[in-house]
Formats: C-alpha cells, sequence, structure tokens
C-alpha cells in the first residue's frame, strides 16, 4: 500500500472514531430511549464543539428518567424537561352502590389483581362497601 493511501485510510478511520465520540451522547440518548433524545441530539450538535456542552448532553443522556406510572426506584433525576409533565387529575364521587355488595367486592378484586388500584385502596374501598 502507498503512503497516499495509507494516510487516506487512518483519516478516514480517524474522521470516523471522532464522530462517533463525538456523536456518543446522542447515541446513548437513542439507544436507551430518552424521552429528550431529540433535545440532547440538538444540544450535541449544537454544542458538542465544546467540552461543556459535550458533557452536559452525556450526562443528560445517561440519566435516569422517572416516568409516571413507574415504580419509584430513586426519584427523578436529570432535566426531564418533557417526561415528568404532571397529569392534573379531577376527583369525583363514587358511583352509587350496586344492589349487589359481593359482586362489588369482585370488580374490587378484580382491580386490585389488575393493578389498576392499589392494596391501601382495596382497603379503604372494601371498608366502605362493609359499612353501609
Amino acid at each position: 500500500m502507498s503512503d497516499d493511501k495509507l494516510i487516506l485510510v487512518l483519516f478516514l478511520l480517524g474522521t470516523i472514531i471522532f464522530c462517533l465520540v463525538y456523536m456518543a451522547p446522542s447515541i446513548v440518548a437513542f439507544k436507551r430511549n430518552h424521552p429528550n433524545r431529540w433535545l440532547i441530539l440538538v444540544i450535541n450538535f449544537a454544542f458538542g464543539g465544546t467540552i461543556i456542552g459535550w458533557g452536559v448532553s452525556l450526562v443528560w443522556a445517561l440519566r435516569a428518567v422517572h416516568r409516571l406510572g413507574a415504580a419509584a426506584d430513586g426519584g427523578e433525576s436529570g432535566l426531564n424537561i418533557f417526561a415528568n409533565d404532571p397529569k392534573k387529575v379531577q376527583l369525583s364521587e363514587l358511583p352509587p352502590m350496586p344492589a349487589s355488595i359481593g359482586h362489588e367486592l369482585e370488580r374490587l378484586d378484580a382491580l386490585l389483581a389488575k393493578g389498576s388500584i392499589c392494596q391501601s385502596e382495596f382497603d379503604v374501598l372494601k371498608a366502605r362497601l362493609i359499612q353501609l
């Protein structure tokens, strides 16, 4: 292999390695399906040339995101701009009690088994049924 071809191959290999390292935060964010992966890509692309911009986007891509409905495993972390938007819920009165308390207890048990309500909610609703 001539010197020119060797230099070209080394240059191309170096360029590929540089691009992989430069875009590592975006690659990590997309591999982890981070909710802010597109924002991380923009920050990585725009400010990745600075050590601070690259570092911030890498740390952000590596941080865990607490998603609503997931079990608590240490709380929220990272700049979760879109991942943890609170959802407002309006409480309403309980529907009128059916004629059969046994049927209602079966329905509550099915909701507990499905995971729609937790054990403490089940206990409270069961106590209300038994009192009536």
